[in-house]
C-alpha cells in the first residue's frame, strides 16, 4: 500500500502497530484515512482480517469504514470486525448470555418500552408518575449504567428528589428486564465486560482472537466502554484510540473527556501522534476555533494549521433582537443562491432546538428551501409502534409491556376494566400477565363476554407464532394485520383521508423493512433477530443527524453538526446563557465542554463563517438585553468583520477599537483580559 500521500504523523500513526497508541485527530485532520490506512497495513503485514477489531459509534460511520477498508484491499477485509460498540456487545451477548442466567433467546427494549417499565416500577413503590418525569428517571439510570455503578440517593444538600425515586426504581426495573427475558441498551456494554471479567475461557477466547483494538471518536467513550476495552485488550494491549478531546461534547449522555485525556493511565506505556494539519477550513477559521479552545484549562494541547492560508474575516454580525437576527442570516443565504452557491454547502447552527423557529420562517419568507435536521423518527409513529408492538409479543410472550398495548389496538372488546383485573389477577396468583389471561374463563369478575374475548385474542397470537416459526415473515405479517383490520382502523382514526394514507404507507414499510431483512438473512432470519436488530439501529442512529436533501439549506444544532462540513456556515445566538449555555434541566454549567461546542461549530465551516448574535431576545413578553458570549473575547480581533445591523459603516482608524466597543468585551485585541 502507498503511504506516500499520507502527512509524517499520519503515517506513523499507520506504521505504529504494537502496544497502546493515542492518536490525537483535531478537527478536519483526516482520521478515517489514518484508521483504514492502518487496518490494510496490518493486513499487508500478515494479520488475519478476523484478529481486528474496529468499533465506532455509529452504523453508518461502521459501514462506510467497512466499504472503504474492502475497496482499499479487496475480498481479504471482508472477515473483519467493524461495528458500533453496541452492536459488537450484542452479538457477543447472543452467544453468551445465558451463562448470567438470562434466556438463549433474548429482547432488546427500546426507548418505549423501558419507559414502560419505569412508569410501572413507580406505580409499584406507590411513586406519582405525573410528579415525577420516567425520562428523567431512565435518563439517570442510564447515566449510572454509564459509569458502572448503581443508582444511590446523594449525600444531603448534594442530591435531589430524582436521585431518590431513581435509588427507589432501579431495583425494579431491573427485576422488570429479567422478567421479561430482556436487556437495555447500556446491558449491550456492561454485561458483556461482566461476562469477560467472570468467565476466564470467555476472556481468553476474545482476546486471543481480537489482538489489534482500532477505536473511533475514543472521546465520546464513557467509563464502561472503556472498562469493556480493557477486558478485551487483555495483556497485549494493542490498542488504538483515535479521537479529540476538544471535539468532546456529549457528557450528558456519558462520555468522559478523562477517557481520552488520562489515556497513558488506562493504557500504560503507549505512545501519542499528534494530527495538526487541517485539510477542511481555511486558516482565519482555524485561528478563531484554536484561539477559542485554547481557554480550556484541561486538554491535550495542539493548534491546527491549514495550508489553505488567508480567507475572509469572520463576519460577527449584531442584530437588535432573534427576527433580524434571523432575517439577516436569510437575506445572505439569498444572495450566496444568486451568486451560485448550493443551497446544501449552507449549514445554519444553533446551541438549542428552540432557535430555529424564526430562521425558518425568514427563510420561508425568502422562498428559501431547508431541512431542519432531527425530526421526529419513523419508528416513533403510533402506527408503527403499534405493529412493532404485535411483533414483539409474537416473538416473545413475556413482554407484557408491548402486550398491553395491542390488546385492544384495534378494538376488539378488551377494555380497560378487563386488563387492570387481569393485571391483579396474575400479581396476586403470581404468575404472568399471558397465564392470567389464559385462566380469563375461570375469572368471576370479568366484564360479560370478555373471556371469550382474550381467548379469541390469545388464539389468534398463537396460531401467528407458529406460523412465524415456519418463515415467510413479511407474508405473514401482512396476513395478520389484514386479519386484525389494523390499516382499516388506522384510516378510520386519521384526522383526514391524507393522513390516513401516511399511516397505511407507514404500516407497509414495516413489511417492507422486515421482508429486506429475510431477504439479506435468508434461512437465519426471524422474528426476535428482526426485532433486536431494529432496536439497535434505531438507538445507535437516533443522536446521529445527517445533511439535509440536495438544494436546502441545513439547520441543525452544534451537537449534531459534529462530524459534518459546509462551505458556509452561521453559527447563531453567541451570547451568555446560550453559547454558553446555562444548564440544561436544572444542571449547572459545563463551562469547559460549552467552549468545546463552540470549537466543534467553528470548524465546520470551509470558506466562510458567519457568528451572530442579538442584542436583546424576548423572554416571557419581554425585551430582555444579552450579554455577548465570553467566546468571542477570545477571538482575535484582526480575525473578524463586524456588521451592526443597527450601526453606521465604521470608519478605518478606530476599527479594531470599534468592535471591541460594541461587542461590550474591552480590554486589549487578542484575548487578553
Amino acid at each position: 500500500m502507498d503511504l506516500s500521500k499520507l502527512n509524517p504523523p499520519q503515517r506513523e500513526a499507520v506504521l505504529t502497530t504494537e502496544g497502546p497508541l493515542l492518536v490525537l485527530a483535531g478537527a478536519g485532520s483526516g482520521k478515517t484515512r489514518v484508521i483504514t490506512h492502518r487496518i490494510v497495513h496490518l493486513l499487508d503485514e500478515g494479520v488475519s482480517a478476523r484478529a481486528i477489531l474496529a468499533v465506532t459509534f455509529t452504523n453508518k460511520a461502521a459501514t462506510e469504514m467497512k466499504e472503504r477498508v474492502v475497496h482499499m484491499a479487496g475480498k481479504r477485509a471482508q472477515p473483519l470486525t467493524i461495528s458500533t460498540f453496541h452492536a459488537f456487545g450484542a452479538d457477543l451477548l447472543r452467544e453468551d448470555l445465558y451463562r448470567l442466567g438470562w434466556p438463549r433467546k433474548f429482547a432488546i427494549l427500546d426507548t418505549g418500552d423501558q419507559l414502560a417499565l419505569i412508569r410501572r416500577a413507580m406505580r409499584e413503590r406507590r411513586i406519582d408518575d405525573r410528579a415525577f418525569d420516567a425520562r428523567k428517571v431512565l435518563t439517570a439510570i442510564s447515566r449510572a449504567k454509564n459509569s458502572n455503578t448503581v443508582p444511590e440517593p446523594r449525600p444531603e444538600g448534594l442530591g435531589d428528589d430524582y436521585d431518590l425515586v431513581t435509588a427507589e426504581v432501579f431495583p425494579l426495573y431491573q427485576l422488570g428486564l429479567r422478567a421479561q427475558g430482556a436487556v437495555d441498551f447500556d446491558d449491550l456494554i456492561i454485561l458483556p465486560t461482566q461476562l469477560l471479567r467472570d468467565f476466564e475461557d470467555l476472556r481468553e477466547k476474545y482476546t486471543r482472537r481480537f489482538r489489534y483494538l482500532l477505536v473511533d471518536e475514543f472521546q465520546d467513550t464513557n467509563v464502561a466502554q472503556l472498562e469493556l476495552l480493557q477486558a478485551l485488550a487483555g495483556t497485549r494491549r494493542n490498542v488504538c484510540a483515535v479521537g479529540d478531546d476538544d471535539q468532546c461534547i456529549y457528557s450528558w449522555r456519558g462520555a468522559e473527556v478523562r477517557n481520552i485525556l488520562d489515556f497513558d493511565r488506562f493504557f500504560p506505556g503507549g505512545k501519542e501522534v499528534r494530527l495538526e494539519q487541517n485539510y477542511r477550513s481555511m486558516q482565519v477559521i482555524l485561528d478563531a476555533a484554536n484561539a477559542v479552545i485554547a481557554q480550556n484549562p484541561e486538554r491535550k494541547a495542539k493548534k491546527m494549521w491549514t495550508d489553505r492560508s488567508g480567507g475572509d474575516r469572520i463576519k460577527l454580525v449584531v442584530a437588535h433582537g432573534e427576527e433580524d437576527e434571523a432575517r439577516y442570516v436569510a437575506s445572505e443565504i439569498h444572495r450566496c443562491a444568486q451568486d451560485g452557491v448550493p443551497l446544501d454547502s449552507i449549514a445554519v447552527l444553533y446551541r438549542t432546538n428552540g432557535q430555529s423557529r424564526p430562521v425558518e420562517e425568514a427563510l420561508r419568507e425568502k422562498s428559501l428551501p431547508y431541512e431542519v435536521v432531527g425530526g421526529s423518527e419513523f419508528f416513533d409513529r403510533r402506527e408503527v409502534k403499534d405493529v412493532v408492538a404485535y411483533f414483539k409479543v409474537i416473538a416473545n410472550p413475556r413482554d407484557e409491556v408491548s402486550l398491553l398495548r395491542i390488546v385492544n389496538v384495534p378494538a376488539r372488546g378488551i377494555g380497560d376494566v378487563t386488563m387492570e383485573r387481569l393485571v391483579a389477577h396474575a400479581r396476586r396468583l403470581e404468575v404472568p400477565l399471558q397465564e392470567a389471561m389464559d385462566r380469563a374463563g375461570e375469572l368471576e369478575d370479568l366484564p360479560r363476554g370478555a373471556a371469550e374475548k382474550v381467548a379469541e385474542f390469545r388464539g389468534m397470537l398463537q396460531r401467528y407464532r407458529a406460523a412465524f416459526d415456519k418463515g415467510n415473515l413479511a407474508e405473514v405479517s401482512a396476513q395478520l394485520l389484514e386479519e386484525i383490520g389494523f390499516k382499516d382502523a388506522a384510516r378510520l382514526h386519521a384526522p383526514s383521508a391524507a393522513a390516513g394514507d401516511r399511516k397505511v404507507k407507514s404500516v407497509d414499510q414495516v413489511v417492507a423493512s422486515l421482508g429486506a431483512f429475510e431477504r439479506r438473512e435468508g434461512k437465519k432470519a426471524d422474528l426476535l433477530t428482526y426485532l433486536n436488530r431494529l432496536s439497535l439501529d434505531s438507538r445507535e442512529e437516533e443522536d446521529e443527524e445527517l445533511p439535509a436533501g440536495k438544494g436546502r439549506v441545513t439547520l441543525m444544532t452544534l451537537h449534531g453538526s459534529k462530524g459534518l462540513e459546509y462551505r458556509i456556515v452561521f453559527l447563531l445566538g453567541a451570547e451568555e446563557d446560550l453559547l454558553p449555555h446555562s444548564g440544561m434541566q436544572g444542571e449547572s454549567q459545563n463551562l469547559p465542554e460549552e467552549r468545546r461546542l463552540a470549537y466543534v461549530g467553528l470548524t465546520r465551516a470551509r470558506e466562510i463563517l458567519y457568528i451572530t448574535r442579538a442584542a436583546t431576545r424576548v423572554k416571557r413578553g419581554k425585551e430582555v438585553p444579552r450579554t455577548p458570549s465570553r467566546f468571542l473575547a477570545d477571538i482575535p480581533a484582526e480575525l473578524v468583520e463586524l456588521v451592526d445591523l443597527d450601526a453606521p459603516p465604521p470608519g478605518p482608524s478606530n476599527y479594531t477599537d470599534m468592535i471591541r466597543a460594541r461587542l461590550g468585551l474591552g480590554g486589549a485585541p487578542g484575548g487578553a483580559k
